[in-house]
C-alpha cells in the first residue's frame, strides 16, 4: 500500500500532539519530578506514567524540524505578544517599543526553556537506550545558542529602530523653567516641545510658549499652553490667545478658556462668556455671549468628505444611540460630553457604525463626534479628524 507523504506528515503531527497532551495531562509537579528523577539517572517508578514520558520524549526529540521550529518560535512569539499588548494597554508604551523590549527580555529565557526541555527528555531517552538501542538526537546547543542571539539581536535593532522613529515624531527639548501644570500635562504624552519658560506677560496672564513639532501653517505664531481654572492645561493658538488677551484676558468679558480644538477646518476656544475662531487663513474672531459648538443638523450634507458623517442620534430614555457613514475603517473613535462641561470627555472605540451610548445625565444635551481609524502593525492607528458634532438631547 501506498501512502502519500501529506498523510504521513498528518500522522506524525496528529501523534506528536497526543503525546503532548498526555504529558501534560499528568500535572506539573508530577512532570517536575519525573524529569529530575531521570536527569538523576533513575527511571519513574510508575509504568503508566513512565510510558507517557517516554512518548513525549521521543516525539520532543524526534518530531519533524518544521514542527520543533514552529512550537518553540510559536510559543515564545505568543507570550511576546501577550507582554507587549499589556504593555501597551497598561503602561501606554509605543508599539514597536514593548514589542521590540519584550521580544528582547523573552528570547534569552525561550531559549532556557527549550533548551531545559530538551534535556529532560534526552535524560529520559537515556534510561531507555539499553532496552531499545535508542539514541536521542538532541539539537546543538550552538544552534540555540546562535537562535537566541539572533532573536535578541533583532529585537534589539527594532528597540533602536522603534526608538529612533519616536525621536523623529517627538525630538529631544530645551529645558525650560516650567510651571508644574505644564510639565504634568506635558510628561502625559503630549505632543510637542515648550518654546520658552512659563511666564507673566504685560498684561497679567501667565503662560508657557509652545511649539509642535510641525507647526501648521495656520499657525505660524505657534502655540500657547496655558492653565485655564477647572479645565486643566488648554493649548491655544497665539492669534487666539492674542485677541482674548487684548479683549481684557481674564477679567474681560470672555472670562477664562473652558476648551479648545481643531476641526481641521478652522481652531477654536471657547471661554466662560463667548468664543474666538480662527478660520483656516484667517483672523481670530470674536463672538461675545456665543459658545462654538461646531455641531452640525442631521438634514443638512456631510462637508468635508474625509471623516464620518454622523447620521443619526436618537435619544432613548437615559441612552443615545447614535449612527454614522464612512468607507472601509477598521474601527471607529466615538467621544461625546456634556455640551456645557466639554472637559467631562467619554471616548468608546467601536466597530460598526453604530453605538448606544449609556450612562448619560438626564435633562442634559450632549455633543457627540466620531473619527476612522486604520489600524497598523506595532504603530499607533491612522485616524481622521473627527466628524461635525451632533448635539442630543437626554430626557
Amino acid at each position: 500500500m501506498v501512502t502519500s507523504g501529506g498523510g504521513v506528515g498528518n500522522r506524525v503531527l496528529a501523534e506528536a500532539l497526543g503525546a503532548r497532551i498526555a504529558w501534560w495531562q499528568l500535572g506539573f509537579s508530577t512532570r517536575r519530578v519525573v524529569l529530575r528523577t531521570a536527569r538523576r539517572g533513575v527511571r519513574f517508578p510508575d509504568p503508566d506514567v513512565w510510558e507517557v514520558a517516554v512518548d513525549w520524549a521521543r516525539r520532543q526529540l524526534g518530531a519533524p524540524r518544521w514542527w520543533r521550529v514552529v512550537r518553540d518560535v510559536g510559543a515564545a512569539a505568543l507570550v511576546v505578544v501577550c507582554l507587549a499588548a499589556l504593555a501597551v494597554v497598561l503602561a501606554d508604551v509605543d508599539g514597536p517599543v514593548a514589542a521590540g523590549g519584550t521580544a528582547l527580555a523573552c528570547s534569552p529565557l525561550a531559549a532556557w526553556w527549550s533548551t531545559r526541555q530538551s534535556g529532560g527528555a534526552a535524560a529520559v531517552l537515556r534510561l531507555c537506550r539499553d532496552r531499545d538501542g535508542h539514541r536521542p538526537r538532541t539539537p546543538g546547543s550552538a544552534v540555540r545558542a546562535t537562535a537566541a542571539l539572533v532573536a535578541a539581536g533583532a529585537a534589539a535593532v527594532a528597540l533602536v529602530v522603534a526608538d529612533a522613529d519616536d525621536r523623529a515624531v517627538r525630538p529631544d527639548c530645551p529645558s525650560y523653567a516650567l510651571d508644574a501644570p505644564v510639565r504634568e500635562w506635558w510628561a502625559r504624552g503630549r505632543s510637542g516641545c515648550p518654546a520658552g519658560d512659563s511666564r507673566t506677560g504685560p498684561t497679567g496672564v501667565r503662560h508657557t510658549p509652545w511649539a509642535l513639532p510641525e507647526q501648521p501653517t495656520t499657525r505660524p505664531l505657534g502655540d500657547i499652553a496655558y492653565v485655564a481654572p477647572g479645565a486643566g492645561v488648554l493649548l491655544l493658538p497665539s492669534p487666539i490667545f492674542q485677541a482674548w488677551v487684548d479683549g481684557g484676558g481674564p477679567g474681560g468679558p470672555l472670562g477664562e478658556p473652558t476648551d479648545s480644538g481643531d476641526t481641521g477646518l478652522l481652531h477654536y476656544a471657547n471661554f466662560r462668556g463667548g468664543s474666538v475662531v480662527l478660520p483656516t487663513g484667517g483672523a481670530a474672531e470674536v463672538h461675545i455671549g456665543q459658545k462654538f459648538a461646531g455641531t452640525r443638523d442631521l438634514d443638512t450634507p456631510c462637508a468635508p468628505l474625509d471623516r464620518p458623517c454622523v447620521t443619526s442620534a436618537r435619544a432613548e430614555g437615559g441612552r443615545v444611540r447614535v449612527g454614522w457613514r464612512y468607507g472601509s475603517a477598521d474601527a471607529f473613535n466615538v467621544a461625546w460630553w456634556p455640551q456645557d462641561e466639554p472637559w467631562l470627555i467619554t471616548g468608546r472605540e467601536a466597530a460598526g457604525y453604530g453605538l448606544t451610548l449609556a450612562g448619560l445625565r438626564p435633562a442634559t444635551t450632549y455633543l457627540v463626534e466620531v473619527s476612522a481609524c486604520h489600524k497598523r502593525f506595532l504603530r499607533r492607528s491612522a485616524c481622521t479628524w473627527p466628524s461635525a458634532r451632533v448635539a442630543v438631547r437626554v430626557g
